[in-house]
């Protein structure tokens, strides 16, 4: 290989992780990925229902002590105990006659200012199993309302089973059960660990390809331009082949963007993996896993699931994907001679991608569809799609090498059609070239 490609590659990494942006955006977007996962983990953990859930009147027509059931219900959840003690539930049992008279009252009441946040009509109807309604100024707060209905669905649940004479001592437990699911992968190689790890590995190493392929590529792409518009390129292919010279930008910007993706993961796993157990720490969360004996770490649990695996793949199809994607760009970059006209020759480089992006939620929902397989195989969209379907499901490992291998083709012909637009595109100047021209400077170059 011509020794001059690690030249020009060495020139093209250093002159970018010297720049002040490029440790910025290392430094920063890590960070910025921890706050985007922590940020509301945290919030979600300490945005429950509030105390006002308990400050309602239960007006109660169902004649089997419902409301007090509720109200002892909601008195005794420990997810409300910032409510102070004398907030309690009002329960007023109403026969069905005067059941309008009762909720035009409460009404006027929950209208008041520092009364009653709302009220609770139960019926027959409610113990039936079918509805009941509730009306009050938290009424459009999820979290009130989630929690208000759950309540209420468990304890209409005990009534009905007490009325079937199930034995009282058994229908509280019975109806507040709480199933913890836990997912593992199990395929013809053995255990795969946590489906939930395999998935975020898959899908976070996908995103990621994306993001520094785009970067870098147009990175690749204005440089080319700044040569050439600065006549820079024609002392530099006066000593140095433009294949060489393609060759050797595309390794040194693919050495800046595999730099830059170690650190995000590196710093990013840290941040991730030290600061969310403290977010977690005491929540109902930690506490299930403890029990379930799962750590809520996010890096270990990567890799105690296997899913290393799918990174170290990622690795290979981050490679050949830069490259494929790279050399286009910089083809792009060489038939034009401004930035406006720079944008609209990458616009279909990014289709490309984008192509591929499009169509990752129903990979996400079936990895294992003719859609998804055969997109695993295309050059242009097997580096985002396969790290995803082996985050998700068990893909031979034959069907990985073979898609490897058409991606390096994909590359290696990527390559050649850009390296005959680059030979001439960089000492062409005037207007921008029409795709016959570009067609004869394939064919003669």
């Amino acid at each position: 290989m011509d020794k001059k490609i690690f030249i020009v590659a060495k020139r093209e990494y250093l002159e970018r992780v010297r720049t002040r942006w490029f440790v910025i955006m290392t430094l920063a977007v890590p960070v910025l990925m921890a706050g985007a996962i922590l940020i509301p983990t945290y919030m979600a953990m300490r945005s429950g229902a509030s105390s006002s859930i308990r400050h309602i009147a239960i007006l109660d027509a169902t004649g089997a002590g419902l409301g007090d059931r509720v109200a002892k219900s909601l008195i005794a959840d420990k997810s409300l105990a910032s409510a102070p003690d004398s907030v309690t539930p009002r329960v007023e049992v109403v026969s069905a006659a005067d059941l309008p008279a009762k909720v035009k009252a409460a009404a006027a009441e929950v209208q008041m200012p520092q009364h009653l946040s709302g009220y609770l009509v139960l019926t027959d109807s409610t113990l039936a199993g079918e509805s009941a309604n509730y009306a009050g100024r938290d009424a459009s707060s999820p979290a009130d309302m989630e929690k208000l209905q759950s309540v209420l669905r468990e304890e209409v649940m005990i009534v009905r089973l007490e009325r079937e004479g199930v034995r009282a001592d058994i229908v509280g437990p019975l109806a507040r059960t709480k199933l913890r699911l836990n997912s593992e992968r199990l395929n013809e190689r053995g255990r795969g660990g946590s489906g939930t790890a395999g998935l975020f590995a898959g899908l976070g190493v996908g995103i990621m390809l994306m993001m520094l392929i785009v970067i870098h590529g147009q990175n690749i792409l204005r440089g080319v331009l700044e040569e050439k518009s600065s006549r820079v390129a024609e002392v530099v292919i006066s000593s140095v082949k433009p294949e060489t010279l393609l060759a050797g930008k595309v390794l040194g910007v693919g050495a800046v963007g595999l730099t830059q993706q170690v650190a995000w993961l590196a710093i990013g796993g840290y941040l991730t993996s030290f600061l969310l157990p403290l977010v977690l720490k005491g929540s109902a969360v930690a506490s299930s896993a403890a029990a379930a004996g799962v750590s809520t770490n996010p890096i270990s649990n990567i890799f105690n699931s296997g899913s290393i695996i799918v990174i170290a793949v990622a690795f290979i199809y981050f490679i050949v994907g830069f490259v494929f994607y790279a050399t286009l760009y910089a083809a792009a970059g060489s038939m034009v001679n401004s930035e406006q006209e720079a944008q609209q020759a990458a616009v279909p480089v990014m289709m490309l991608i984008m192509s591929a992006w499009l169509l990752v939620n129903p990979v996400l929902l079936a990895p294992n569809s003719k859609l998804a397989v055969v997109l695993s195989w295309l050059p242009w969209s097997s580096p985002i799609i396969m790290p995803m379907r082996m985050g998700l499901t068990s893909v031979a490992p034959l069907s990985v090498i073979g898609s490897i291998l058409v991606a390096i083709l994909g590359s290696v012909g990527a390559m050649w059609l850009s390296a005959r637009i680059y030979r001439v595109g960089m000492l062409m100047y005037g207007k921008k070239p029409g795709l016959a021209e570009i067609m004869k400077w394939i064919k003669y170059a």
